[in-house]
């Protein structure tokens, strides 16, 4: 069914935001192929950033949020934040507010229950992961000391 009016797209568009925030590039790209008329698309999406319902910059924030509890780095959340449209700028200021090498740290310790293992294939292991996970080499380095200089092993 093709949405056809701005109410219906309005409507639409305010469904997805219910649930959660989305940024201006996903509810584009979610109605794109459901609506007749992108321009109509286009200026109800920014009727709503004009009216404060729709933006970059409250998404940016709960996403980072979610991911940074999820135990993931700046370094993929940046990835993620980019491919859903959000401005530089804003991924910059929110994700330079962040201690990483701290939720690198406590990454760490959940994957490793709390002590570090003395094998170097273990620990390139662990380090592997957390960069998989999207921390940089120092936050990695730091989170590592920090775990063996607590732990007295």
């Amino acid at each position: 069914m093709k949405l056809d009016d701005p109410k219906s797209i309005r409507i639409k568009i305010m469904d997805f935001l219910s649930r959660r925030e989305h940024s201006k590039k996903e509810i584009y790209h979610k109605l794109s192929h459901r609506v007749s008329s992108l321009e109509l698309l286009e200026i109800e999406i920014e009727k709503l950033i004009q009216e404060g319902l729709l933006d970059n910059r409250r998404f940016a924030e709960q996403y980072v949020h979610s991911r940074e509890n999820r135990g993931l780095g700046p370094i993929r959340i940046e990835k993620e934040l980019r491919e859903r449209g959000v401005e530089r700028t804003i991924i910059e200021e929110l994700l330079s507010e962040k201690n990483w090498i701290e939720l690198a740290k406590k990454a760490l310790l959940k994957k490793t229950r709390k002590s570090l293992p003395r094998e170097k294939e273990q620990i390139l292991k662990l380090k592997k992961f957390l960069n998989y996970r999207g921390f940089s080499y120092i936050d990695i380095e730091g989170a590592f000391k920090l775990v063996d200089g607590s732990s007295n092993l």
